[in-house]
């Protein structure tokens, strides 16, 4: 700690009053450092390399199309022999983290789902003009589908290496097998538009004005694609969503595809293991099992 406060007193020129960790991710933690007068700002501390870079470049970006604000970044620090990880520090916004955020009321749940789900609709209306892929890259496909089985084929290799380190049990990784394999059957439907996704969009990383029920900010995008709107959408159904009907609440605004449902089955496992890969974080195997059946439903024979 006591090398992050030093780094952090270099780059802001004064002395802080206080720094509390506020925040535990597979691939950074958040810190909360305070100053008089009741200034504070957020100081981000990453576990791997490569993503620092990416998610400065995707705050960047998005804020120009999210209604609510997203965090400005202030500075960052590459790794050195001073402070060996990377670090991004940012605005600190204020709100409640959305996970967090319970509700009686019908009409208060409803207010705040609408206001996620205009939120979100307002990246997907954001279009590519030449393409499917990673917002940053310079390589584009002509279909989403062209993109995704590419990437799909990759995270099949990655769970096979998380099984053979007893991480993964053959249940998780024969399925991910077969629903590769029907892969053309699950995505029949031409996906249309190269969406703006933010690629982690789940209530963890919303914060909510509870007065107002509305989004007081969205932090934290991940793997930024322009991809199928749906692409975003199991996040809705994670934390506390589904409780507040964030699903229904986007469905209500913009309609879903005939195969929507397996579709968000697929990205959620997919994902879930390339995350786990990436990060090194120990897999939950309880919720692994539980994505693997959600996503078996959809198979044929």
């Amino acid at each position: 700690m006591e090398k992050l406060e030093a780094l952090i007193e270099k780059y802001q020129n004064e002395k802080h009053k206080s720094i509390r960790r506020i925040g535990m991710g597979y691939y950074a933690d958040v810190y909360k450092v305070s100053y008089e007068k009741g200034r504070s700002i957020a100081v981000k501390v990453y576990k791997a390399k490569g993503v620092m870079e990416k998610e400065k470049n995707s705050l960047g970006f998005l804020s120009q199309h999210s209604y609510a604000p997203m965090p400005a970044v202030r500075w960052t620090h590459k790794g050195d022999e001073c402070f060996e990880r990377d670090v991004l520090c940012m605005d600190f916004l204020k709100g409640t983290i959305g996970g967090a955020v319970h509700y009686f009321s019908k009409k208060k749940k409803r207010r705040l789902a609408e206001s996620v789900a205009e939120n979100l609709i307002a990246f997907h209306n954001v279009k590519s003009p030449d393409g499917f892929g990673e917002i940053f890259s310079d390589t584009r496909y002509e279909t989403f589908n062209e993109y995704y089985k590419v990437q799909a084929e990759k995270i099949l290799e990655m769970a096979e290496a998380l099984e053979k380190k007893g991480q993964l049990t053959p249940f998780v990784t024969d399925t991910l097998k077969k629903a590769y394999s029907q892969f053309d059957i699950i995505f029949y439907l031409p996906v249309t538009e190269a969406v703006l996704t933010h690629g982690d969009y789940n209530m963890w990383n919303i914060l909510v004005d509870k007065k107002s029920c509305s989004v007081s900010a969205v932090i934290d995008p991940f793997g930024c694609l322009w991809a199928d709107s749906e692409y975003d959408l199991y996040q809705l159904n994670n934390a506390n969503g589904k409780k507040l009907g964030l699903l229904d609440a986007y469905a209500s605004k913009k309609s879903l595809s005939e195969n929507c449902l397996a579709k968000m089955a697929f990205y959620e496992l997919f994902n879930s293991v390339e995350h786990y890969y990436e990060s090194g974080h120990p897999v939950r195997k309880r919720k692994m099992v539980k994505r693997t059946k959600q996503l078996k439903k959809f198979l044929g024979v």
